[in-house]
């Protein structure tokens, strides 16, 4: 197996993938200027051995490998080949399930993937076997849900899971356990809904979790309560959706919340309100469209 090189050494080379292709449309007002940059995208498809065309999520871990969760299995790809793995129901070793959502490798190096029905894997390097967590309905310790969606190191180190239907886990490498934080309709401080969509946290470590349904919500790490963000149709200044897909702080640190519907938001921590930025069809200078599920701030 060839590694790939690290990425100073091979800025020379290009390794575009389709899947990138949004990400390099939001660089095109820039590189379309200068005409003598030649942007070019080669294709890595089913033709050289991906699983499937359907991909959700991209990662590039330290030791340069890139990885693709697809709808049907995880590819390790080097440079020149893919490596699949699939579930096997005959192999206690293989991974959990075959729709990937996420992938995150950890400050110990070790890497998670987390799935769609599957639970939580970590992959060993050693043998290429998966470790599995599941929920137990007889454990309260175990996974809370086997529809996981988002996993996120916060900078202590914990683990955070966020599944979808399940709540938010944080996870506990000492005994392998979970400890739950999920929604209760008769504790106000308790998470905002239990199908967690993206875990973010700002550079004073609060922890904040976008939901999908219960808005944007804020993790008290001393009293292990939350406090909610919601829209309020009477209130201008509050989030404009309830169903979070993405949080992203900028330089300046602003925190900017897009959702499923209600566009983007800007949250004024001063004031504690939101100013929003809507699709309007009679403003072609507007934002495009209302559903907003990735946000990045370029070098500018």
């Amino acid at each position: 197996m060839k590694i790939l090189e690290p990425m100073d050494a091979r800025s020379h080379r290009t390794i575009a993938l389709t899947a990138l292709v949004l990400a390099w449309l939001g660089l095109a007002g820039g590189l379309w200027a200068e005409e003598s940059r030649n942007i070019r995208f080669d294709r890595v498809s089913l033709e050289q051995g991906l699983s499937q065309s359907a991909i959700n999520c991209i990662f590039q871990d330290s030791a340069g490998f890139m990885w693709f969760g697809t709808e049907d299995g995880l590819n390790h790809y080097d440079g020149y080949t893919f490596t699949v793995y699939k579930h096997d129901p005959q192999d206690p070793g293989s991974l959990s399930h075959n729709f990937v959502w996420s992938i995150h490798e950890d400050g110990e190096g070790a890497l998670w993937v987390a799935t769609d029905g599957g639970g939580l894997n970590r992959w060993n390097r050693d043998d290429r076997s998966f470790t599995r967590f599941r929920n137990d309905p007889a454990d309260p310790t175990s996974l809370s849900h086997d529809r996981v969606r988002v996993i996120f190191e916060d900078r202590e180190g914990s683990l955070w899971i966020g599944t979808d239907g399940g709540g938010l886990n944080r996870f506990d490498r000492a005994t392998e356990s979970y400890s739950r934080f999920s929604h209760d309709p008769f504790n106000p401080a308790s998470l905002g809904h239990d199908r967690v969509r993206t875990i973010h946290e700002d550079r004073n470590g609060a922890l904040w979790v976008g939901t999908y349904g219960g808005g944007l919500d804020r993790f008290d790490r001393d009293t292990a309560g939350f406090t909610h963000h919601r829209h309020d149709p009477g209130d201008p200044r509050t989030l404009s959706e309830d169903r979070v897909y993405t949080i992203q702080e900028d330089r300046e640190g602003v925190l900017w919340v897009g959702t499923y519907g209600g566009g983007l938001n800007r949250l004024d921590r001063a004031p504690g309100g939101f100013t929003h930025y809507r699709h309007d069809p009679g403003d072609p200078r507007s934002l495009g469209a209302g559903r907003v599920r990735a946000i990045h701030q370029d070098d500018e």
